[in-house]
């Protein structure tokens, strides 16, 4: 508990003076509306992000290893995928969620091969603290922005809409935001991203898919205004 007060108190810190973001509602839409799917291109990661570190927090619970991928390559994989798209910086991969329903042979594949598992107990999620390991990975994603300031990558495995508000704060603070999704996910999300790939593409290695609309048209219809009370 003192730990977890701890963090928020830096947590608070680190949005301090930030601004939340109201996303703009699109009713019945979800990952992959107004994608060309055959259309694999993306955008290019720019002088200073090309060379800057990547931090992947991957939402296990709502991304799953894909059925049929190997997790040994799932690392790698991202990693391909982040090079093809002009990142060449270090990167570092967390993955969140209950790992009593993730099988054994699965979690020594992740853990083998340079990603961190982080076990947040489905009993907590249910009993004492509601969306716990969405918690945690909003917690350890601002805290990770005091260490590295911008310039520097997060990559987002989630299709949760619970983690719209932090990346735009991220995003207004200079930070490059990438974003992997499943099927069907919160469009408020792609809106700061960069890149947005389907969850299964990222995992398989391949680049993301072109958007038919401009992310930069999108974010005009946000609307910016000042915390009203404290996070």
């Amino acid at each position: 508990m003192v730990k977890f007060k701890l963090e928020s108190a830096q947590l608070k810190k680190v949005i301090a003076g930030a601004v939340q973001i109201q996303p703009l509602q699109v009713p019945g839409a979800m990952a992959g509306d107004g994608l060309k799917p055959d259309f694999p291109c993306g955008t290019a990661a720019e002088t200073p992000y090309a060379a800057a570190k990547t931090s992947v927090w991957w939402d296990i619970e709502n991304c799953q290893v894909p059925r049929g991928c190997d997790a040994n390559a799932i690392a790698q994989n991202i990693n391909a995928a982040s090079k093809e798209m002009n990142y060449h910086g270090p990167v570092t991969i967390s993955a969140y969620g209950d790992t009593n329903g993730i099988l054994s042979s699965i979690q020594e594949a992740l853990s083998t091969t340079g990603i961190s598992l982080n076990h947040v107990p489905a009993d907590i999620v249910t009993i004492m603290i509601k969306d716990a390991s969405d918690k945690r990975i909003l917690v350890d994603m601002l805290l990770w922005a005091v260490d590295n300031p911008a310039p520097a990558n997060y990559l987002l495995i989630s299709g949760d809409g619970d983690f719209s508000n932090a990346i735009h704060q991220l995003w207004m603070r200079k930070y490059n935001i990438l974003l992997a999704q499943p099927v069907y996910a919160s469009p408020a999300l792609a809106v700061a991203a960069t890149n947005v790939w389907q969850w299964t593409s990222l995992a398989a290695g391949r680049s993301p898919p072109e958007f038919a609309f401009s992310t930069n048209t999108l974010r005009q219809n946000y609307i910016s205004t000042p915390i009203s009370k404290p996070i």
